[in-house]
């Protein structure tokens, strides 16, 4: 039944690479990280059979991710939403809708799971958790807070840009290995490469061959979240992570993401962070529903005063709420560093492993370079969860 509801001759970015990719660390006694398993996607699969790879070496997991997604129980808006998607999931949702419906038949839970967890990012209950106290004295924080992110692109002093990012996602470490890295293909070559947690169709992490990076920020604006949801949907609006996947199945270098990732309607606000092979290719796209409101860009040359832009989930230009200061501590430990020891994988490694860019809620990190087209991703575990 259906549950319900080698040495100097090598360059040293390929030595970074190589160490990374093979070690466990512990850090501070507390978080270890783990490199992410790997896996292919053939999108030249069906839609309702691409993904059985994953869903087999994860179907003994499906009872946890009922059991995780029961602790958010949808508001009757909610629900009334995610029934309205389902009762046409071509329609609003085409090819990912028919993913999905795969998805809940595999593992033989509940369509309205799937598709729930599939809008964790709209939902923002899902997912979330305490917030994150950086001040230590802070009376009153939110008992809830959204996913929350910090993303860097840094460029070095010859142009060459990295790309680095958490996730700050409060789920339970008996499922933060679902978090996979994955190779999409198509007529047998990769296409792009994302990390995807089983179960999601949508990306939030993701490099491309053809020298371009993405990650999602978290932007919280407050409002009507499920009604802002609902309009989006019916005008066709991409959700967020939905919108990464389709840019890289379609967008054939850096300057055509941003295109995408600029233009296209959103059913909510977002941070996407973007990064390429070129000098001055990183970018900052801060996304309302319906328009960019604003485009934060490395310059062409790096400086000592300009090299890096570091993105939390509070606009650049305003101040941030006071118990969650991760934009000041990332901002204190970059200039620590400066642009020689900065503007490197091992640099952003070091900044995105410090409290409290990396904190108790921390369940992954990743680190991309563009122009070498290689990724490193970890899934994170805390003792707190």
């Amino acid at each position: 039944p259906r549950p319900s509801l080698k040495m100097a001759a090598v360059p040293y970015y390929l030595l970074v690479a190589l160490f990374l990719s093979f070690v466990h660390y512990t850090l501070g006694g507390s978080a270890t990280l783990v490199p992410m398993s790997k896996y292919q996607i053939d999108l030249d699969v069906s839609p309702d059979r691409r993904w059985i790879p994953l869903l087999e070496h994860f179907k003994s997991s499906a009872p946890l991710v009922v059991d995780y997604f029961q602790q958010f129980v949808p508001s009757k808006m909610e629900q009334e939403v995610l029934e309205k998607i389902m009762a046409d999931l071509d329609k609003y949702l085409g090819e990912y809708g028919q993913e999905m419906k795969a998805i809940a038949d595999y593992w033989t839970i509940d369509l309205g799971i799937i598709v729930g967890l599939n809008f964790a990012y709209e939902f923002r209950r899902l997912g979330g958790g305490h917030p994150n106290i950086t001040n230590g004295s802070e009376p009153n924080p939110p008992q809830y807070r959204p996913s929350a992110c910090t993303s860097i692109v840094v460029q070095d002093s010859g142009g060459h840009v990295y790309h680095g990012r958490n996730l700050d996602w409060s789920i339970p470490n008996d499922l933060r290995n679902l978090t996979v890295q994955v190779e999409f293909i198509r007529s047998g070559k990769v296409l792009y490469t994302g990390v995807v947690t089983a179960g999601f169709v949508g990306i939030l992490t993701g490099i491309h061959p053809d020298g371009y990076s993405i990650s999602i920020n978290e932007r919280d604006l407050g409002g009507e979240v499920v009604i802002d949801f609902l309009e989006g949907v019916l005008e066709g609006a991409w959700s967020p992570t939905h919108l990464v996947r389709k840019t890289f199945e379609t967008a054939a270098n850096y300057d055509q993401s941003l295109q995408m990732l600029s233009k296209e309607k959103v059913t909510a606000p977002v941070y996407y962070i973007t990064a390429g092979k070129a000098p001055g290719c990183g970018t900052v796209l801060t996304r309302d529903r319906n328009f960019l409101r604003d485009m934060w860009t490395l310059s062409p040359t790096s400086t000592p005063a300009d090299w890096y832009r570091l993105q939390t989930n509070y606009d650049h230009w305003k101040k941030v709420d006071p118990y969650d200061n991760r934009r000041y501590y990332g901002n204190l430990y970059m200039e620590r560093l400066g642009l020689k020891d900065g503007a490197t994988l091992n640099g952003l490694f070091k900044v995105l492993t410090e409290w409290p860019i990396q904190n108790n809620y921390t369940s992954l990190t990743v680190l991309m370079d563009p122009l070498k087209y290689t990724i490193q991703a970890y899934n994170v575990y805390t003792p707190k969860q």
